[in-house]
């Protein structure tokens, strides 16, 4: 059919599927990672899954930071209907859960947040550290 023309059609604009920053152990890399995990969830519909990845990136990191040499870097990797967290750090010693402290102490709730909001998580050894990971279900759409 000669001179018929067909509607072109644009794919809709790709989001990043995996973004790595590094983490030096210095004042602000926390903030850092939270501002990067938001930009890479930017788009995603439900706020409140983009809530808790920057919350539990927050926790991540800080746990990195508080009971280790540093955290070496946050993995973000999206996946069908899911986006996969990764902290690394120079520990080998595996995550353990401890009681909370009470109202007037920090900590004490990272792994707690972790296993309540993510749909599983995880570690493997990593080199001479670790990787602490999660999963957290993406809307589609």
């Amino acid at each position: 059919m000669a001179g018929t023309r067909f509607p072109t059609t644009r794919p809709p604009p790709t989001l990043p599927r995996a973004r790595r920053l590094p983490l030096p152990a210095r004042a602000g890399v926390a903030a850092e990672a939270r501002t990067f995990t938001a930009d890479f969830l930017a788009g995603v519909p439900d706020p409140f899954v983009v809530a808790d990845a920057v919350l539990l990136v927050s926790e991540l990191v800080g746990n990195a930071l508080r009971h280790t040499r540093g955290p070496g870097a946050l993995l973000l990797v999206r996946g069908p209907g899911r986006v996969r967290i990764e902290v690394s750090d120079s520990s080998p010693r595996p995550p353990r859960p401890r009681p909370p402290h009470g109202p007037d102490e920090g900590g004490g709730l990272g792994l707690f947040l972790l296993d309540r909001l993510s749909l599983r998580w995880g570690w493997r050894p990593l080199g001479p550290g670790k990787v602490v990971w999660c999963e957290l279900r993406l809307p589609e759409g």
